[in-house]
């Protein structure tokens, strides 16, 4: 997990260059998100607006504690503190970067010269000769280890040094058996009511192995399931220990342990509080889930424990009760899904998006770009009240869903970091049918569906079938008129007093643990907002044709560019993202970077526009135009004729009800419309509308039903 630091900060005493020019920050304010900054050069205070500079060239915003790092051509993205690091390990790294850099630039040179004399070029015999003109020489399997770990490390000698360290390192030398002792002890008596003390916690593990003669259960020597009946009694002061240590059924499991040091157990012990989840991880690896689960989740209001805005993020998903209506017909209902991430230290909600897709990995995506940086979604939409939250979530806790399991999301949590540069996103996945890990955001939609219920018409008031009628009836509000109401909510719940927060609001209580400084994010350039794509879990290689995906071809100028083969003669495998709303762009990726935009082929149309397709148009296309009798393949030629067909229908429609005088038209009854759909056929719908769409994309024929 990533540990909050001010050095990801944006503080006063920093440097920040943007557009050409070079500013030192002087102030901070949290509240208005603006930094009071002065211009090296000219050394006039100006106010810059934090939304503005992510937003405005981009490319060329940088961050940085001190001048002379800003002033650095090429900052490395260092994953690791290189003041950290044995001198030793630096040094051999820095070997290594310097050996693979000189061997590359005289093979790359060698190269050169035979294409420029027309000489045949083979990489292996001539890289052989310039390994064998090191002092000293270098095996051929080295330099592929060494040239292998510079790649993994990207160029980075911190990282390279921090990879060579030995297997053991930072790994405890107590047993398992210790480990084993000061968990249980740990779980079983440390979150007491009231608590006990780390003190007494110590002199209570120093009375339990007098009282046990240093004798305690070993993991490693017990079956598959731990004897919790021996633990209790190791720990119950009535019973004799002698009967225990020499009963011949129970002393096999036994053996003798030593005490830590009072440091290194003050240690552990906090690291354990702080850590809830990654305790939870070792005590159940070392114990089985077991003794957690019998130990009541003690850490389970780690909750409480947060010191700083998103250092807990928590993101979860509600339906909400009430229908809304579409904007060209005004008759077809739906419901919206809310996906919200709220922050446990302040209890503000950091992000959110409402969709109209069940959850996915695009809900959680979608909102944690709202939540990276600065908000702007209330102000498009005329609210002015202030929603300051922003920032990169240090723990994102989600519930355990198959949709959450994606590479794509973890791809994302990796890319948002740029190697180190700026804080990591760490996953936690809540265990199923736990809903108290959740109780913040559930809280928060309990409060949210009684405001919609109370004041918005086609809410849901229960899930009787009475109540589902009038809500259908009285549905008239569009997705719009939804998302204002959204945001109207979340901007009173931000500016009202919380009890848990002592009587501040979660706005005054984001702005107390703001006064450190402001979160430092990536700029939002074009590379990292469609890092926030959806990541296709099959790579593409590029062929005469382009790329190849989703049944079709895509293309572009930039696509020419792209190396089609390695300097091993294999071919480039290229990542691609899209947006489930649109498929007919795809951002390419190669090791992580952006390469560029490739678009559809199919799509373009005749002005030079581009069309706009939705995944879920081209699967409902793909499996309609398969039930009509033709090829899978014919489904982009059945989804132009399908769109031409609705906005013909569309139109036919209008025409119909301008025509039709108001006072003649005759209300619909909800509950007539729905016994006449329960009375009808569905295999003889479903069949009609099947013969409609063959005699649409048929050549004219009549099918072997109609046909006379």
């Amino acid at each position: 997990m990533t540990t909050p630091s001010l050095e990801r900060s944006l503080r006063p005493g920093g440097y920040l260059s943007s557009c050409g020019e070079i500013y030192q920050i002087t102030a901070v304010s949290p509240e208005s998100m603006t930094l009071t900054v002065v211009n090296q050069v000219t050394q006039e205070e100006v106010v810059l607006h934090l939304a503005t500079l992510l937003t405005t060239q981009p490319e060329t915003l940088r961050f940085a504690p001190s001048l002379a790092a800003l002033q650095q051509t090429a900052p490395p993205l260092e994953l690791f503190d290189a003041h950290t690091l044995p001198v030793s390990l630096l040094t051999r790294a820095r070997s290594m970067l310097t050996t693979v850099e000189t061997v590359e630039a005289q093979v790359a040179q060698a190269e050169r010269q035979a294409r420029l004399h027309d000489r045949p070029f083979q990489r292996t015999p001539v890289l052989k000769q310039v390994l064998a003109q090191l002092d000293p020489p270098l095996a051929l399997a080295t330099f592929y280890k060494y040239q292998r770990l510079s790649r993994e490390c990207g160029g980075s000698e911190s990282a390279l040094a921090a990879s060579l360290r030995r297997s053991s390192w930072q790994q405890t030398r107590m047993n398992q058996a210790e480990l084993h002792f000061l968990d249980t002890l740990i779980l079983r008596y440390y979150n007491r009511i009231p608590p006990l003390r780390p003190q007494t916690l110590y002199r209570l593990a120093q009375s339990v192995l007098k009282r046990t003669g240093g004798y305690w259960l070993n993991p490693a020597r017990c079956p598959s399931s731990l004897p919790v009946v021996l633990v209790d009694e190791l720990l119950d002061p009535t019973l004799p220990i002698d009967s225990v240590l020499n009963n011949p059924e129970k002393s096999p499991f036994l053996t003798r342990i030593q005490l830590p040091s009072r440091s290194w157990f003050y240690t552990y012990l906090r690291w354990f509080e702080q850590q809830p989840e990654q305790g939870k991880a070792l005590v159940t690896t070392r114990s089985g889930v077991q003794q957690w689960e019998q130990t009541y989740e003690v850490f389970d209001t780690f909750v409480h424990h947060a010191a700083l805005p998103l250092e807990y993020v928590f993101a979860d998903h509600y339906l909400l009760d009430v229908f809304i209506v579409d904007e060209t017909t005004r008759t077809e209902r739906d419901r919206l899904w809310l996906t919200v991430l709220i922050d446990a230290y302040s209890r503000s909600i950091l992000g959110i998006a409402l969709l109209y897709e069940a959850p996915s990995i695009m809900s959680i995506q979608t909102a944690l770009q709202h939540a990276l940086w600065p908000k702007t979604s209330h102000l498009a939409l005329g609210l002015s009240e202030d929603w300051v939250c922003y920032g990169i979530p240090q723990q994102l806790s989600l519930d355990n869903a198959w949709a959450h399991h994606s590479h794509s999301l973890e791809d994302l949590a990796r890319l948002v970091s740029q190697s180190g540069k700026y804080s990591s996103i760490d996953l936690v996945f809540r265990p199923p049918y736990r809903g108290r890990y959740g109780a913040l955001v559930e809280r928060f939609f309990g409060n949210l569906a009684g405001q919609i219920r109370s004041l918005l018409p086609g809410a849901l008031q229960s899930s009787q079938p009475q109540h589902l009628r009038h809500a259908v009836r009285d549905a008239c509000l569009l997705y719009q008129d939804v998302n204002r109401f959204i945001h109207q909510t979340i901007l009173h719940y931000q500016h009202t007093v919380h009890g848990e927060l002592q009587g501040m609001t979660p706005h005054e209580k984001w702005l107390e643990g703001m006064q450190m400084g402001l979160p430092l994010v990536p700029p939002q350039t074009p590379e990292m907002l469609r890092a926030f794509w959806r990541l296709h879990p099959q790579t593409r290689v590029v062929t005469s044709k382009g790329i190849s995906a989703f049944g079709m071809t895509y293309g572009s100028p930039e696509l020419g560019q792209a190396a089609r083969y390695d300097r091993q003669g294999k071919r480039v495998q290229y990542a691609f993202r899209y947006d489930p709303a649109n498929i007919g762009c795809l951002a390419l990726f190669r090791d992580g970077h952006w390469v560029g935009d490739v678009y559809a082929h199919p799509l373009r149309q005749p002005d030079g526009a581009w069309m706009t397709l939705s995944l879920a148009e081209r699967e409902m296309a793909q499996r309609m135009s398969r039930e009509a009798g033709n090829s899978s393949r014919d489904w982009l030629h059945y989804l132009h004729e399908l769109d031409t067909l609705v906005q013909q229908r569309q139109k036919e429609r209008r025409q119909t009800r301008r025509a039709i005088p108001l006072a003649k038209r005759i209300p619909v009854d909800p509950r007539t419309t729905e016994t006449n759909l329960r009375a009808l056929s569905h295999e003889a719908v479903y069949a009609q509308y099947t013969d409609l769409l063959v005699g649409f994309l048929g050549d004219g024929t009549l099918s072997e039903k109609e046909a006379p």
